[in-house]
């Protein structure tokens, strides 16, 4: 099984983790919806500003969508260098960009 991820700083790790326990999800369910919509979206050049930072290595924790395509982790391996990123780094934009946008929590307030 292929595995795409991000490292977050530990309060955004668990900030994450909440996020998708108010809809039932898994850490890594909503990191695979979110990565989904990235290969969709491919926002990642205008993400990287707002999102791209470093955490030190011991103050770090890492999210991890499990993929059973390998494809999807190639495509999105690709659009990682095309933003001049590492897959690590475009999946922890992606994340952070969440937490900052709630679109899952709009999305799902608006159809409700």
């Amino acid at each position: 099984m292929a595995q795409i991820g991000g490292y977050l700083s530990p309060a955004e790790h668990l900030e994450f983790k909440r996020y998708a326990a108010q809809f039932q999800l898994k850490d890594s369910s909503l990191a695979n919806l979110l990565l989904a919509r990235e290969l969709r979206l491919r926002r990642l050049s205008d993400l990287k500003a707002s999102y791209l930072r470093s955490t030190p290595l011991p103050q770090r924790s890492r999210i991890t969508a499990h993929q059973a395509d390998a494809a999807v982790k190639a495509a999105f391996e690709a659009q990682a260098r095309e933003a001049g990123l590492s897959p690590d780094q475009a999946a922890a934009i992606v994340f952070r960009a969440e937490l900052g946008e709630r679109w899952l929590e709009r999305s799902i307030h608006i159809r409700s």
